[in-house]
């Protein structure tokens, strides 16, 4: 059997290293922030076509000059493009930066697509039905009505809007355009980081009155490791972080959890019926004891998660990639941290109260 604690420093220094390497990009990077932070304009476009995201993504990038969209989200024949705003941006500047990035990529997905032509024939006869059924209207309105229903539009944005009502049977029309403020979207993230420090002080608790409260310490360090690593891959390679995030951030709080109090659980039971073991053997013990349940879960829902990701559409995909993360990490620091540290946590106290046993004994003697 191999002992994970003769390897403990191996473990704590990928830990350390990792942890590192997500401070450094935190501080020095940030967040790529979706316009649900940093506040932009979502433009949501139907096409009529074959299209990838990646298509899109190269179209708008060109298309916005010395700007790239904070996301794309592509859902079915729609496709949701946000744009956020520069800092310090004044009202009247937003104003204008929306209505330039709205020409700008409604010529560019034209250029490509085609300009929009709808079938106007529901509409026709939902008009017809309403003439019918008010004869006092005057015919002249119903046919300027039905001309104006029945021509093309043409390929000017304005013209995009007037073609919401309808079946698109080709081209790319203009659906909606959104004003993102964000305050909501901090307001949020505020909301977030007190439900995470309530949720970890919540865990400390009931983990020291369940357990002890060095391994509440523990489980806490663990799962601020988890954490901390997630927020630096999401930082490191520069994925955008909008709301799922956050609901994301808070499931793997709560599913961290799990193998770490199933192995403190085990070391309790362990300890309480060891003779001769030293820590750092009842805690190997209880770890492989545990390890087949601990990966079991881990790939069960590893498969399910990673379904959902495969087989989703860019919005469900954003919430299933930080929780994939975090499962991971959350593995990696269950098995290989919390029972390291939790023996070498315990030994340091031993070894400390003996040093300090030691010093009483000597100052008695001397005296």
């Amino acid at each position: 059997m191999f002992d994970i604690l003769k390897k403990k420093w191996i473990f704590f220094g990928i830990a350390i290293v990792l942890s590192l390497i997500s401070i450094v990009s935190l501080i020095f990077q940030g967040f790529n922030l979706d316009t649900d932070f940093s506040g932009g304009i979502a433009l949501t476009y139907e096409i009529n076509g074959e299209f990838t995201t990646g298509d899109i993504t190269s179209l708008v990038n060109d298309a916005i000059e010395g700007k790239k969209a904070s996301s794309i989200q592509k859902a079915g024949s729609d496709v949701i493009v946000k744009v956020g705003y520069d800092k310090n941006m004044t009202d009247d500047e937003r104003a204008e930066f929306s209505a330039s990035v709205k020409e700008s990529l409604t010529t560019a997905l034209e250029g490509r697509f085609g300009a929009p032509v709808v079938d106007n024939e529901n509409q026709n006869t939902e008009a017809a039905a309403e003439a019918t059924a008010a004869p006092e209207t005057t015919a002249a309105p119903d046919v300027a009505a039905a001309a104006e229903a029945t021509a093309l539009p043409s390929a000017t944005p304005d013209s995009l809007e007037a073609t919401s009502r309808g079946t698109l049977t080709s081209g790319v029309r203009l659906k909606s355009l959104d004003d993102i403020s964000p305050s909501s979207g901090q307001e949020l993230a505020r909301s977030a980081m007190w439900m995470a420090l309530l949720a970890c002080a919540g865990i400390l608790i009931y983990v020291t009155i369940r357990f002890e409260f060095t391994s509440g310490c523990v489980a806490i360090i663990a799962l601020v490791h988890d954490v901390l690593i997630l927020l630096g891959v999401y930082s490191l390679f520069r994925i955008s972080v909008n709301i799922n995030f956050i609901a994301a951030v808070l499931t793997v709080l709560g599913y961290s959890i799990n193998n770490t109090i199933v192995i403190m659980d085990r070391i309790r039971e362990n300890t309480r019926h060891s003779r001769k073991e030293t820590y750092g053997e009842i805690a190997n013990n209880s770890i492989w004891q545990t390890m087949t349940r601990s990966i079991n879960t881990t790939i069960t829902t590893l498969l399910t998660i990673g379904m959902v990701y495969i087989i989703g559409v860019s919005a469900i995909k954003a919430f299933a990639l930080p929780i994939i993360i975090g499962i991971v990490v959350g593995f990696f620091s269950s098995v290989f941290v919390t029972g390291p540290l939790w023996a070498t946590w315990r030994d340091s106290a031993v070894k400390a109260k003996k040093a300090n046993s030691a010093s009483k004994a000597g100052a008695k003697k001397s005296k």
